[in-house]
């Protein structure tokens, strides 16, 4: 069973969560629930749950807040919030796990599906303090994603990645430092993540950075040369819309 807290400062909200958990959620323990920073730390060192739902907004501070009192994040964490637009980047990139309120059950099983896998496998004090990053920062150029590879975890400013390659159903990054990776998502994944920073999808294959981007060579092959030197090929349907983005940097 899952150990499980509720921290949210809506009485309301708690018991939405608490009736959701209890119809679709078998291996979930709820033992207690709190409705601010100072009540939430509490109920978390004297129950020690595996599992945390948080507000973002509490009636004393923040869940943030709440978090920065612990020096040890040893459970897992999923945010539920009504802050849509302003927080739904913050999570992506830093590979957060959320649920916006009003909470949909089959995302909350999911949700609690991939926390019981996260539970042994991931660094939640990365992840968190590039959601801390992010949240505060709202300017596309302080961007920093979370990147998980088959043998670590990547916190990678968004400035940084010169371009992404498909290889298969996973994704090659490569930086401006040289240094390349291959992380287990697919392209498209990242092609949605990074638009609106600079990013471009010239080929099935490949994802750029246009700031990195050193000549589009328009004589036969239709190729992008990047800055590291890279040659990158542009499908001819996205000729027009690349040639039009170039011309902005």
């Amino acid at each position: 069973m899952l150990r499980t807290v509720i921290i949210d400062d809506e009485f309301n909200a708690r018991e939405v969560l608490k009736h959701l958990i209890s119809q679709y959620c078998n291996d979930v323990e709820l033992v207690g629930e709190a409705d601010g920073v100072a009540s939430g730390i509490q109920m978390i060192r004297e129950k020690t749950p595996d599992l945390v739902f948080l507000d973002i907004s509490l009636k004393d501070g923040s869940g943030f807040d709440l978090l920065q009192g612990f020096d040890v994040i040893n459970f897992q964490i999923i945010f539920v919030t009504a802050y849509e637009k302003y927080a739904l980047n913050a999570f992506k990139f830093s590979a957060i796990e959320y649920l916006l309120k009003p909470v949909d059950p089959l995302e909350l099983t999911s949700a609690i599906v991939k926390a019981v896998i996260s539970v042994e496998n991931y660094d939640i004090h990365l992840r968190l303090n590039a959601f801390f990053h992010n949240f505060r920062r709202m300017d596309t150029e302080a961007r920093k994603i979370v990147l998980n590879t088959s043998e670590s975890l990547y916190l990678i400013n968004v400035r940084d990645i010169v371009r992404c390659q498909a290889e298969n159903n996973q994704t090659r990054f490569y930086l401006k430092n040289q240094d390349d990776f291959l992380v287990s998502k697919p392209l498209k994944e990242y092609d949605d993540l990074l638009n609106g920073y600079d990013f471009s999808r010239v080929h099935t294959d490949h994802l750029v950075n246009l700031k990195f981007a050193l000549k589009f060579d328009k004589s036969g092959e239709n190729n992008l040369i990047m800055t590291d030197k890279s040659i990158v090929p542009v499908e001819h349907k996205n000729k027009p819309e690349l040639e039009k983005l170039i011309g902005k940097f």
